[in-house]
């Protein structure tokens, strides 16, 4: 929680305005943030759990969309609607319970960091697991087909899933035991630090490999005769390379105000940091729509009939 310095001993209307909540001096911009991002999560919320899950079942039930590409995107799909589902209702419920004031949130921001270190760790986790399958995809195309499988998929994302929890639970332990509270936290935070740092520095390589390896390929099909099923699978792959690209560049866009107010130390409220880092889950879908035309009329189609129902 950002603190914020007290009023100067003139500016008296400043001082009135002030109300002390939970042990801390919150002024009215403060006040009107809560009350934005609480209105802001409340409408967003069920549209990041219904787009995800229409995303989730698009890839299951359209055969035209289950690639091994999509079927990865689908599961960074389900980790998105956990958002929806655990992380933005505990934001909502422990900013009200701050705003009414005189009521212990401890056990409810416990719940809600509980779920936010571990959905964000896991989705990033996924996308580094969405930038290897294109990489293997187009730079490795000979041991593709025996690297990503099924079974290899869901051995990854069970993996991932399970390292998220670990982490998390060692950040905050429920075993004291087994560690104290400021030493776990230490362990937690060192952990995933190092995990986070690797799959942007894992990203980041891969896509600069995927550049150069595009654009070699593209010089081939310009110099040389290739056979029109190598270039229509050329173009095929290069359209999901950019569909994961957007997704990256999504994530980053959400990811970096808090980014930069860490780094350089620079005054941010938490509540928009953290809301903001929420909207990803919200975009994703949408970028998966707005890519795939096959996606997008089962996800319009599906909602179309969902109102019409309601009506």
């Amino acid at each position: 929680m950002t603190n914020l310095s007290a009023p100067s001993p003139g500016n008296i209307s400043q001082a009135i305005t002030n109300v002390t909540m939970d042990g801390e001096v919150l002024s009215v911009p403060l006040k009107v943030t809560y009350i934005i991002t609480i209105i802001f999560n409340s409408i967003t919320c069920p549209v990041t759990v219904a787009l995800n899950l229409l995303v989730t079942m698009a890839v299951k039930r359209r055969p035209r969309l289950q690639s091994y590409a999509n079927i990865l995107l689908a599961c960074l799909a389900v980790t998105d609607a956990l958002t929806g589902l655990l992380v933005q209702p505990t934001y909502i419920i422990w900013k009200i319970l701050q705003k009414l004031g005189g009521i212990n949130t401890e056990i409810i921001y416990n719940l809600h960091i509980l779920f936010l270190v571990a959905v964000t760790l896991s989705s990033a986790l996924h996308l580094m697991l969405v930038t290897c399958e294109r990489l293997m995809a187009i730079k490795y195309t000979f041991v593709y087909p025996y690297l990503v499988t099924t079974i290899n998929i869901k051995v990854a994302v069970t993996v991932f899933w399970v390292l998220s929890l670990c982490c998390t639970i060692i950040r905050r332990p429920f075993v004291k035991q087994l560690f104290n509270d400021a030493m776990g936290e230490k362990i937690g935070n060192v952990i995933i630090i190092i995990i986070m740092i690797s799959c942007i520095v894992f990203i980041v390589t891969s896509y600069a490999i995927l550049y150069k390896e595009t654009a070699h390929q593209q010089n081939r099909i310009k110099t040389q005769q290739l056979l029109q099923e190598e270039v229509e699978r050329f173009f095929k792959e290069k359209k999901a390379l950019k569909t994961t690209i957007y997704v990256v560049g999504a994530v980053l866009l959400c990811f970096s105000p808090g980014a930069v107010s860490t780094i350089f130390d620079i005054p941010y409220s938490a509540s928009w940091i953290i809301t903001i880092v929420m909207l990803n889950s919200l975009l994703n879908p949408l970028v998966y729509c707005w890519r795939q035309r096959e996606m997008r009329r089962f996800v319009f189609q599906i909602s179309s009939r969902a109102v019409a129902a309601i009506d």
